[in-house]
């Protein structure tokens, strides 16, 4: 019987840890969201500066802006990849609170 209470707590706990996680997903997403349009507002703004300017050949043009805005690249990919972690954390502690709950399932009927 003190088995499966700690199993039910377990349980308790990854339900509470996957609420936690859901709300840093909502974050993370929010960042990668920002993260995103202000990429794309800084690489347009550098296209069209840099074909206003007239002095680089257009092939060249979309690297020159990609490398102007490296920085901002950057940091697209941190909360990208932050973004992923979340999930990947999120799928983990889905997999345990399953394994809980299949232990449970057993121990409950024992």
């Amino acid at each position: 019987m003190d088995t499966i209470i700690q199993v039910s707590d377990a349980i308790q706990k990854l339900i509470a840890e996957i609420g936690k996680c859901r709300r840093e997903i909502d974050g993370k997403g929010e960042m990668r969201a920002r993260a995103i349009a202000n990429y794309d507002m800084r690489i347009g703004v550098a296209i069209v500066t840099l074909k206003e300017e007239g002095n680089f050949p257009a092939t060249l043009i979309e690297k020159i802006a990609k490398k102007l805005c490296s920085e901002d690249r950057y940091a697209l990919e941190v909360s990208e990849s932050g973004y992923k972690a979340a999930i990947c954390n999120l799928e983990a502690l889905q997999a345990q609170l399953n394994a809980y709950q299949s232990i449970f399932r057993h121990l409950d009927s024992v």
